[in-house]
C-alpha cells in the first residue's frame, strides 16, 4: 500500500510518538510510506533515525497555509492509497485530499472531547473510512458520551520492542550517567509534569517510601506547566537529595535501564499509557493508576500493581513492596517484556493495522 502519515505537533509525547512508530512499523512491513512532519521536530528525528522517508514543514508565519500546501503537493504527488493522521489540525485536510485524489482515510482519536466538540467529532468519525480509538475503554468512554461508535475501531499503540531491550550494560551506562549506584532501588516518572498527571500524589507517595528505605531514589523526567510547584516542594522536603530531575528525553530506550520500578500516578482517565508499556518492555515493573485505559496496559500482579486514581498511601504501599523485593521486580519485569512484545510490538500492531485497513 501506499501510506501518507502526516503530523504537525512540535512535540514528541506520547501522542506524536505513536504516529512515528506506526509509520516506522508500516515501513518496514514493505509498504511505501511517506511521512509530512515538521522540520526539526521530535517526530522527524524518530523517523529519520528510522529511515522512513519524510517530507518537512518549514515552521514561522502562515504555518496553517505551509501545512495545506505541502499536504496537497505530496499527496499529489504519491497518490496514496490512504492517508493517516491523529492530528487534529490534518482532519478535514485529509478529507479535502481524499475527495482530489479519492486516497481513503484512516483517522486516530487519542484525547477525550469537550461536550462544545463532541457533535463535531461524531459527524467526522462518520464521514472518515476508518475512525481508530486507542483504547477498549477510550470505545466505551465515547460510547458512555453519546457519541457513535459502530464504526470506531481499537488499535494499541505500537512499541518497538526491540528499541527497549534490556541488557545489563545499558543498565551500566544508564546509571553512570544518571550516578546511581547498584545499590540504589530507582522509582522514575516519565510524562508531563501536570498535576492531572499525579505528580503531586506521586510527591506524597515518594514521602513515605524515601523515609521508609535509604535505598530508594526518585526520577522525575518531563516538564509541563506545574513543574515548578513540584520542584519547590521537593526542595522543601526532607529527602530533597534523594530525588533526581531530568528534562525531557527524546532517548527514553537509554533511560528505562536506570529505574527498577517506573510509577504512573495518572488522575485523568488515560485513552492509554504508553510509557507504561514502554518500560515493560525495558523489563520495568509498572506501579500505575487504574485511571482511563491504563488498566489495559499492563497485567496487575504479573507485570505491575494497580492503584486507585490519586491514592498516595496505596501508591506507596505498591511501590514499597517492590523496592523491599529484588526478585519479585526481576519476575514483574521479565513478565512484563513478555506481555509487551506479544501485545502491542510494532510487528503485530501493523498487522493488526494492515488488517483494519483491508475491511471491505
Amino acid at each position: 500500500m501506499r501510506l501518507l502519515f502526516a503530523e504537525s505537533s512540535t512535540r514528541g509525547y506520547g501522542t506524536e510518538q505513536h504516529i512515528a512508530a506506526l509509520a516506522t512499523a508500516m515501513a518496514r512491513r514493505g509498504h511505501d510510506v511517506r511521512c509530512l512532519v515538521m522540520d526539526g521536530s521530535p517526530v522527524a528525528s524518530l523517523l529519520h533515525e528510522a529511515r522512513v522517508a519524510t517530507v518537512s514543514i518549514p515552521s514561522g508565519r502562515s504555518r496553517g497555509v505551509r501545512i495545506a500546501l505541502a499536504l496537497l503537493r505530496l499527496a499529489m504527488r504519491q497518490r496514496p492509497d490512504w492517508t493517516v493522521s491523529n492530528d487534529p489540525r490534518f482532519y478535514r485536510l485529509l478529507l479535502a485530499v481524499r475527495s482530489l485524489t479519492g486516497a481513503r482515510v484512516a483517522l486516530f482519536r487519542h484525547w477525550h472531547d469537550a461536550p462544545a466538540k463532541r457533535r463535531s467529532r461524531d459527524l467526522l468519525s462518520r464521514r472518515t473510512d476508518r475512525f481508530i480509538l486507542v483504547s477498549q475503554f477510550h470505545r466505551r468512554d465515547y460510547e458512555r458520551q453519546g457519541m457513535s461508535v459502530e464504526r470506531a475501531a481499537v488499535l494499541y499503540n505500537p512499541i518497538d520492542t526491540e528499541r527497549f531491550r534490556p541488557s545489563s550494560a545499558a543498565r551500566a551506562s544508564a546509571r553512570a550517567r544518571l550516578g546511581f549506584s547498584d545499590s540504589d532501588v530507582v522509582v522514575g516518572y516519565v510524562g508531563r509534569m501536570i498535576a492531572a498527571k499525579g505528580i503531586l500524589t506521586l510527591f506524597d507517595a515518594a514521602a513515605q517510601f524515601l523515609a521508609a528505605e535509604a535505598c530508594a531514589r526518585m526520577l522525575w523526567v518531563g516538564d509541563g506547566e506545574d513543574f515548578a510547584a513540584l520542584q519547590a516542594g521537593v526542595m522543601g522536603s526532607p529527602h530533597a537529595g534523594s530525588h533526581r530531575f531530568l528534562g525531557w528525553e527524546a532517548d527514553l530506550a537509554a533511560l528505562y535501564p536506570a529505574l527498577d520500578i517506573l510509577a504512573v500516578p495518572s488522575l485523568y482517565p488515560e485513552p492509554f499509557g504508553r510509557v507504561s508499556v514502554e518500560a515493560q518492555a525495558a523489563a520495568v515493573p509498572v506501579v500505575s493508576s487504574l485511571a482511563g485505559g491504563l488498566p489495559e496496559t499492563f497485567v496487575s500482579g504479573s507485570t505491575g500493581i494497580g492503584v486507585a486514581p490519586g491514592d498516595s498511601d496505596g501508591l506507596a504501599s505498591a511501590a514499597l513492596s517492590l523496592i523491599r523485593d529484588p526478585e519479585r521486580r526481576r519476575r514483574m519485569g521479565a513478565a512484563g517484556r513478555d506481555w509487551a512484545c506479544s501485545r502491542f510490538s510494532l510487528e503485530r500492531i501493523a498487522a493488526d493495522f494492515e488488517r483494519l485497513l483491508a475491511l471491505a
